[in-house]
C-alpha cells in the first residue's frame, strides 16, 4: 500500500516569517511574490536538468552484457541511474511548479528560460558557497563528463537547507531555502483555494503522466544471467545460482517517495499547493528532522535517498573522496558505502565506460558544419519545452496522446538517440580538440511557439545537410563506393548497432540524418505522421 509523506509542518523561522507578512504585506503583495516565485522555481529546476542530463549522456552504460560485467561497467551503470533517477525527479518539481503557477491563471515560461550559457548559477542563489576541492568557492556549475568534481558541483545544488535557516527567495544558500519561501507564502492569510482555480484543473499537466522509473534509472547491483526469467517462475533444479536480471535490478525512486496522493498533482486548493511543494523539498534534500535540519532519506516509510544523498554515495566512491576538503552540513552523514577499490575518471575513461566530452561547449566553438549537428540537439530541447508548455493547451480527452507522442518521443526515441549517436564524433580541430561531441543545451530560437515547428525543421535540415557533407568528405577522401552505397540506404536504422561496434564516422553521420528524419519528417507506411507534433495549431491566436 502506498503510504504518502506528510506535508511538513511550519519551523520556528517560517511562522516568524508568516507572522511579519501577515503584519506588514498586502495581498497583492503576497499574490505578486508568489507568481514570480513559482516562475522562478520552474527556472532553478530547468537550469539543474541539462546539467544532470550532460553528465548522465557521458556514461556508456551498455558495453558489456551481465554475465561479464566489470566493476567499471557496474559503477557506471550505478551512477547513470542514479543521475537519471533525479533527473527525472527534477523534470517531475518542474510540472509541479507549473501545475501550481498555472492554477494561480498564469502560464508557465520555460521556452528560452533555460540558463543561456554554462557554467552557471542557479536563478538568485548565493554566488558563493562552501570552499570545494578546486579551491573555489563560486556556485557555477558546468556541463562536465562524470567525475569527483563534478559530483561537488552537483552537492552544491542539492546542499540540504538547515532546520533554522531563514527563508529566502534571493541571495539563498540551499534550494530548500528558497521553497522555503514560497511555503511561508502558501501560509499566510492573504491566500483562499480560489486563488488556485484560476486555472481549469483538467489542462494541468496530470498524475498519468508521470513515472517515477524508466529503462534509464534503473541499474543492476551485481553480475546477472540475462537469459534467466524474471520472478516468480520457479528456478530450475539445476539451477547455478546465479541471479536474473530481475533480481539483480535496482529501482532508485520508489513510488510512494511524495507527499499527497500522488506525485504529480494537478492543483486546485492551498493544500494542494502545499503539498506539491513538500514533495519537491523531501525529494531533493530528505525528510526534515526537528531541530536538526534534513534527514538522509526523502521517504520515511521507503528509504528512498535524498538527491543529495544519492550524489554524495557516488562521490564517495571515487579516489579523490579521501582526501577532500568539502565542507559538509552536519545532517546527512557521509555515506559508508565506498566500493574497493575506488575508482577515478581517468580508470573510467580507459575501461570505455565514459565518454571524453568537453566542459560547457558552445556550437559556435565546434567546427564548421559539426555546429549544425550540435545545433540540432539544442533546438530538440527546446521544443520539447514548448510542448511542455502546449499541455496546457491540449483538451484533456488528448493530452495523454499528446504526452506520448511529444514528451516521451521526443525525450526517448529523438533526444536520447540523436545524443548517443553524436557522442560518438570526434572533434579533430578547434577549442575541443581531441575530444567527443557533447550537446550543448543552448537557448536557440525556433521563433515564436505558432511556428515552433517550421523552426525545428529548419535546424534538423541544416544538421542533415552538414552530416551529407561530412559524408561527402568522407567519400573524396576514404569511402569510396561504400559512402555512395549508404547514402542510397533507407534502412538507417539498421545502422545504428553497426556505429556502436566499430565507431565508423559515415554510419554515425547516417544516424544524424535518421534521428532528425524521426523528428520532423518520419512517417509510417500508411503515410501516418510519426514525427515530433506540430504545436503550432494551439498556439494560433495565443
Amino acid at each position: 500500500m502506498t503510504i504518502p509523506d506528510p506535508v511538513t509542518p511550519l519551523t520556528a523561522a517560517e511562522q516568524a516569517f508568516v507572522d511579519q507578512i501577515n503584519a506588514s504585506w498586502t495581498r497583492d503583495e503576497v499574490l505578486t511574490r508568489l507568481k514570480n516565485d513559482l516562475q522562478t522555481a520552474i527556472q532553478i529546476e530547468l537550469a539543474t536538468i541539462p546539467i544532470y542530463l550532460y553528465t548522465y549522456y557521458s556514461l556508456v552504460r551498455n558495453n558489456e552484457s551481465g554475465e561479464t560485467i566489470s566493476d567499471a561497467q557496474l559503477f557506471a551503470n550505478k551512477a547513470g541511474g542514479i543521475i537519471m533517477s533525479v533527473a527525472v525527479e527534477e523534470m517531475l518539481h518542474m510540472s509541479l511548479s507549473s501545475n501550481v503557477l498555472f492554477s494561480m491563471g498564469v502560464a508557465p515560461q520555460l521556452y528560452g528560460n533555460a540558463p543561456a550559457s554554462y557554467p552557471t548559477g542557479l536563478p538568485y542563489h548565493n554566488p558563493q558557497g562552501p570552499v570545494g576541492p578546486d579551491g573555489q568557492t563560486a556556485v557555477k556549475i558546468p556541463l562536465a563528463k562524470l567525475g569527483f568534481e563534478q559530483l561537488w558541483h552537483f552537492l552544491q545544488i542539492e546542499y540540504p537547507e538547515q532546520w533554522n535557516a531563514p527563508p529566502q527567495d534571493s541571495n539563498w544558500d540551499t534550494i530548500g531555502q528558497f521553497y522555503s519561501y514560497i511555503r511561508c507564502l502558501l501560509s499566510t492569510q492573504f491566500l483562499t483555494d480560489a486563488d488556485f482555480q484560476q486555472g481549469q484543473w483538467a489542462y494541468a499537466i496530470q498524475p498519468f503522466n508521470y513515472s517515477p522509473n524508466n529503462v534509464d534509472t534503473i541499474y543492476p547491483s551485481a553480475g546477472f544471467d540475462p537469459w534467466k526469467p524474471a520472478p516468480p517462475a520457479p528456478k530450475p533444479s539445476w539451477s547455478d545460482g546465479v541471479q536474473g536480471a530481475a533480481e539483480a535490478a535496482v529501482y532508485p525512486d520508489y513510488e510512494d517517495s511524495h507527499a499527497g496522493p500522488t506525485q504529480l498533482i494537478a492543483i486546485q486548493s492551498i493544500q494542494d499547493a502545499a503539498t506539491a511543494i513538500d514533495t519537491i523539498c523531501d525529494q531533493g534534500e530528505g525528510v526534515p528532522i526537528p531541530d536538526i535540519g534534513p534527514g538522509p532519506d526523502d521517504d520515511p516509510s521507503k528509504d528512498e535517498a535524498s538527491h543529495y544523498v544519492k550524489f554524495l554515495t557516488l562521490q564517495a566512491q571515487f579516489a579523490d573522496y579521501a582526501g577532500t576538503s568539502e565542507q559538509r552540513p552536519p545532517q546527512p552523514p557521509a555515506p559508508t558505502e565506498v566500493i574497493e577499490p575506488a575508482v577515478t575518471q581517468d580508470e573510467l575513461l580507459a575501461a570505455g565506460v565514459l565518454v571524453d566530452m568537453p566542459d560547457s561547449p558552445v556550437a559556435a566553438n565546434y567546427p564548421p558544419l559539426y555546429s549544425d549537428i550540435t545545433n540540432f540537439c539544442s533546438a530538440c530541447f527546446q521544443y520539447m519545452l514548448i510542448m511542455t508548455e502546449t499541455i496546457y493547451l491540449v483538451p484533456p480527452a488528448s493530452q495523454k496522446l499528446f504526452f506520448n507522442e511529444g514528451l516521451h518521443r521526443s525525450m526517448i526515441w529523438v533526444l536520447d538517440k540523436y545524443i548517443r549517436t553524436i557522442r560518438q564524433i570526434p572533434i579533430g580541430e578547434g577549442a575541443y580538440a581531441g575530444t567527443m561531441m557533447g550537446p550543448t543545451f543552448e537557448n536557440v530560437s525556433l521563433g515564436l511557439r505558432v511556428d515552433s515547428f517550421a523552426g525545428l525543421t529548419d535546424y534538423g535540415n541544416k544538421a542533415m545537410e552538414a552530416a551529407k557533407a561530412i559524408i561527402a568528405e568522407l567519400s573524396a577522401d576514404e569511402a569510396g563506393d561504400r559512402v555512395a552505397e549508404a547514402l542510397d540506404t533507407v534502412n538507417f536504422a539498421a545502422e545504428a548497432a553497426k556505429v556502436e561496434k566499430d565507431g565508423d564516422l559515415v554510419s554515425v553521420m547516417q544516424n544524424v540524418i535518421y534521428y532528425v528524419g524521426v523528428a520532423i519528417t518520419k512517417t509510417s507506411a500508411d503515410g501516418h505522421p510519426m514525427h515530433l507534433p506540430d504545436v503550432g495549431p494551439y498556439w494560433a491566436g495565443n
